[in-house]
C-alpha cells in the first residue's frame, strides 16, 4: 500500500497514544497485532523488531521486576514471611510496561518504510520549521550511531582480554562509568562532523528554502488518517469513561 508519509506519522502517534492510554495486558497485545499487521502490510520484516528491542531487554526486565515487587493489590503468590513481593496483579501492570515499551517501538518502525528525505518533507509541509524537522531526523538518525559506538566501545576493551560476562557487578559498574566518557567524546566527535559538513553545505545559508518536489494526500490517505484518528479518539473516550 502506497501511503504519504504523513499518513503513516499519524498511524504511529495513534497506536503510542492507545499503548500509552491502556493499562492491561490484553488491549495492548491486541494493539501489538494491529502494528505488526501494518508492519507487514508496509512489506517490514516483524522479525527485525526483535534486532531493535535487544538493546532494551535489560530495562525492560528491571522494570517489569520493579513493577511486580512495588505494586499492591491482588492475590500474593510470593512472600518473605509478612511481607508479599509479588502479586498477580503485579505480574500484570508489569506485563503492562513491557507490552507498552514494545508496542511504541514497532509502531516507531513504520517509520522506517519511508524515506528521511520524505519524513523531513512531510514535517515541513505540516508548517513545521525546516530547522525543528532536521533536528528530530538527527535525533532519530544519531541513536542507531551511538548504538554502534557503544558495541565498539565494549568490542575494543574485550579485544583486550576483559570478558565482561565474568567480571563482578561492582568492578563491571566502574568498567561502565569509565567507557562513558569515551563513547561520549566520539559521539561528539561525529556531531561536529556532522555540524562542518551542514556549515560546507551552506545550511540555513538563506531564509527559505526550496523543494523539488512536493508530498501530496490521496483518497487512501485521508481514508486512513479519518479512520485512526476517529478510532483512537473513540477508544481513548471509551478507557476515560
Amino acid at each position: 500500500m502506497k501511503l504519504d508519509p504523513r499518513t503513516k506519522m499519524v498511524m504511529v502517534i495513534c497506536l503510542s497514544c492507545l499503548a500509552l492510554i491502556y493499562n492491561t495486558p490484553g488491549r495492548l497485545l491486541l494493539v501489538l497485532a494491529i502494528t505488526l499487521v501494518l508492519l507487514l502490510i508496509f512489506r517490514f520484516d516483524p522479525s527485525a523488531v526483535w534486532g531493535y528491542l535487544k538493546p532494551f531487554l535489560s530495562l525492560m526486565l528491571i522494570l517489569f521486576v520493579i513493577q511486580c515487587i512495588f505494586s499492591p493489590g491482588g492475590n500474593v503468590l510470593l512472600a518473605v514471611g509478612p511481607v508479599p513481593l509479588v502479586t498477580d496483579n503485579g505480574l500484570l501492570i508489569g506485563g503492562s510496561v513491557v507490552l507498552r515499551i514494545i508496542v511504541v517501538i514497532a509502531a516507531a518502525m513504520l517509520l522506517t518504510t519511508f524515506s528521511s528525505r520524505d519524513f523531513i518533507l512531510g514535517l515541513v509541509q505540516w508548517k513545521v520549521p525546516y530547522e525543528v524537522a532536521f533536528m528530530v531526523f538527527i535525533a532519530l538518525r544519531f541513536l542507531p550511531i551511538f548504538r554502534e559506538e557503544a558495541i565498539n566501545v565494549i568490542t575494543a576493551i574485550q579485544l583486550r582480554g576483559i570478558e565482561l560476562k565474568k567480571v563482578p557487578w561492582g568492578q563491571k559498574i566502574a568498567i561502565y562509568r569509565q567507557l562513558f566518557f569515551p563513547l561520549i567524546y566520539g559521539m561528539m566527535q561525529k556531531a561536529q562532523q556532522l555540524a562542518v559538513s551542514m556549515e560546507a553545505r551552506g545550511f540555513r545559508a538563506y531564509p527559505r528554502r526550496t523543494y523539488i518536489r512536493r508530498l501530496n494526500f490521496n483518497l487512501a490517505d485521508y481514508v486512513v488518517m479519518l479512520f485512526f484518528s476517529a478510532a483512537t479518539l473513540i477508544f481513548i473516550f471509551l478507557q476515560i469513561t
